[in-house]
């Protein structure tokens, strides 16, 4: 696939993307409020609205949500601030 400077799709740019990773401790939070549970998500969207980086990475999907309804939510609000979700590789 021939790179392109201003590719449509991130991989088919010259450029490096930066990215940011999002961690949060599932039991201390799984009770809290959204804004509390997610406030550091919410710092990262706005960081890349700025365009601090591209991509955010997960060590796995329910980092981004505890229901369905928050995981799918959060999914959206990742794409309203232009950034790509890279989960990481679950080890066996």
């Amino acid at each position: 696939m021939p790179h392109h400077t201003n590719g449509r799709f991130p991989w088919e740019r010259d450029k490096k993307l930066k990215m940011a990773s999002y961690v949060r401790d599932l039991d201390a939070t799984r009770l809290l409020p959204y804004e509390e549970k997610f406030s550091g998500l919410l710092r990262l969207w706005e960081e890349a609205k700025k365009g601090e980086f591209e991509i955010i990475v997960v060590a796995f999907p329910e980092i981004l949500g505890d229901s369905y309804e928050e995981l799918v939510g959060n999914l959206r609000r990742c794409a309203q601030a232009g950034l790509m979700v890279g989960i990481a590789e679950k080890k066996q």
